[in-house]
């Protein structure tokens, strides 16, 4: 199974920092993403997502949980080798 960003999103919802905050803003959880025949952006649709539904001051926070995110997808990708 592939991790995406919502679901790690949800599994920091218990951080005592700025993505915990991040994760725990209403307007984030459980969205629904437009399904598409197209290669789904998943950075573009969250990043729309955050941009329509928090401050701006998230923005920043945003990029630093995408970041981590990256990292977390690409180890658990290395694990399943």
């Amino acid at each position: 199974m592939i991790l995406t960003f919502g679901d790690w999103l949800i599994d920091q919802q218990s951080r005592q920092d700025s993505i915990g905050e991040l994760a725990r803003v209403s307007g984030l959880q459980n969205p629904e993403m437009k399904s598409s025949r197209r290669k789904i952006d998943e950075h573009k649709n969250w990043a729309k997502l955050v941009v329509n539904n928090v401050s701006p001051g998230y923005i920043e926070v945003f990029n630093e949980a995408w970041q981590e995110f990256l990292l977390a997808k690409q180890i658990a990708k290395s694990s399943l080798k």
